[in-house]
């Protein structure tokens, strides 16, 4: 069974991915920030890792150039819905960053279910 770690600060779309995905077969656990987040990446492999970008504490540009150091950034997916400017701004810079894939929230499940499973096929 493929793994996947969201990490939002926005606990609903945390839920709402969670159920999403898991009804597809995923196991699928979730982290409300960075700093949560990296206890769980950093014990455990995932398949897929879906980050927010503006979130507390640690926020996703830091997650992403940790994954990377990792060897995970092909791996990562970043979302995001904005904040001080506009999320194609901050989406932008993540793909500088080199992830897999980027989302602007709220996106289409189909497309990014598609990624999903593109991101882990290419590394079986």
């Amino acid at each position: 069974m493929s793994t996947i770690l969201i990490i939002d600060d926005d606990e609903q779309f945390n839920l709402m991915m969670k159920t999403a995905l898991e009804a597809k077969g995923y196991e699928v656990e979730t982290a409300s920030n960075g700093r949560d987040a990296k206890v769980l990446y950093q014990n455990k492999k995932y398949d897929v890792i879906v980050t927010d970008i503006i979130m507390p504490d640690v926020d996703g540009y830091e997650v992403i150039l940790d994954l990377r150091r990792m060897g995970m950034g092909d791996r990562t997916i970043a979302v995001s819905a904005g904040g001080r400017t506009a999320a194609d701004d901050y989406l932008i810079t993540a793909k500088h960053f080199d992830v897999a894939a980027t989302f602007n929230k709220p996106f289409e499940l189909q497309p990014f279910r598609e990624k999903i499973e593109e991101i882990i096929k290419s590394h079986q």
